[in-house]
């Protein structure tokens, strides 16, 4: 539909470097730099600036970006219409499914609605865990990925995307089995004294609240994390380190038990659907059905399921 280098354009425009743009894209970094430079070559332009630090778009090159990304969403479009039209009218929606995703309370939903949902068919989408991939697919909803299953803050993605809450839960912590701990039913604050915790950096809602708590308790050592990931997991079981995780998270480790924190007051993250501003029909259509049934289910099965 289009000249493929043109992902490899617009990424390294959006990303500022051709090592993050193969990154996003998941090529080598000389991979994407030759795809550029083989666009620029064939077609007489210089789109980049290139230095050590980076890339910049040239006054040339930001008008074309502008107008290429135009025509890319034009195709894609063009391409979501003529699969819709070839599927005798059944729509698909995308999930997008990692190992700290897996979505499997919404593949439950799903199920559960088997043979009432025929004119929708709900595709799997592998994706990565790693949070620089995962931002730019939350941003990017709707073209590769219609849908992920997560756990968010209130108001976290409310100029990026749309949410959908279907339960919320406390954050508790991740103890490694060998530690005395993660025999514990329930732990306190005053239960962690002497651990070392791994928390992500200060950032907003549920995550602070929890750093703030614990910050009272100058015996508890917090060590600041990025993101999650399964090397973070990977490593609180080889270090002893504890981790500020979540219910959802229970069975992502063997390594690892989730012990359930009495924070003094609400620790709450929401887990439910993230999905673009501008959802198509058929998204709202989904949306709407995991809506009604999410109704039918218990608090007991909302507790036990994963991201």
């Amino acid at each position: 539909m289009y000249d493929r280098r043109l992902d490899a354009v617009i990424a390294a425009a959006q990303t500022g470097s051709f090592a993050k743009a193969g990154h996003r894209l998941h090529i080598s970094t000389p991979a994407v730099a030759k795809q550029v430079n083989t666009f620029e070559k064939e077609y007489g332009l210089t789109l980049f600036d290139r230095s050590r630090t980076g890339v910049q778009l040239t006054k040339a090159g930001r008008e074309f970006v502008e107008d290429a990304q135009m025509i890319v969403r034009q195709c894609e479009e063009i391409l979501r219409r003529a699969q819709r039209s070839g599927t005798d009218g059944i729509a698909t929606v995308r999930l997008g499914v990692s190992i700290l995703r897996p979505g499997r309370r919404i593949l439950d939903l799903w199920q559960r609605d088997a043979g009432k949902h025929t004119d929708i068919r709900l595709e799997l989408v592998s994706m990565p865990d790693d949070s620089e991939a995962i931002n730019d697919i939350i941003i990017h909803l709707g073209k590769d990925v219609d849908l992920i299953s997560t756990a968010f803050d209130t108001g976290y993605w409310d100029d990026t995307c749309n949410t959908l809450a279907l339960d919320s839960e406390p954050l508790c912590v991740a103890v490694p089995r060998n530690h005395a701990l993660a025999r514990r039913a329930r732990l306190t604050l005053k239960d962690l004294e002497g651990t070392r915790i791994r928390i992500l950096k200060r950032h907003r809602g549920a995550n602070d609240t929890s750093r703030d708590l614990l910050e009272h308790y100058p015996a508890i050592d917090l060590i600041d994390i990025d993101h999650y990931d399964l090397d973070t997991f990977n490593d609180c079981a080889e270090s002893g380190d504890l981790l500020v995780s979540k219910p959802m998270w229970a069975g992502i480790h063997p390594q690892l038990v989730n012990v359930a924190v009495d924070w003094p007051e609400p620790v709450i993250m929401h887990y439910g659907l993230l999905y673009p501003l501008d959802a198509s029909p058929v998204i709202r259509a989904f949306i709407s059905r995991i809506t009604e049934l999410s109704g039918l289910t218990d608090s007991t099965s909302c507790q036990a399921d994963g991201m």
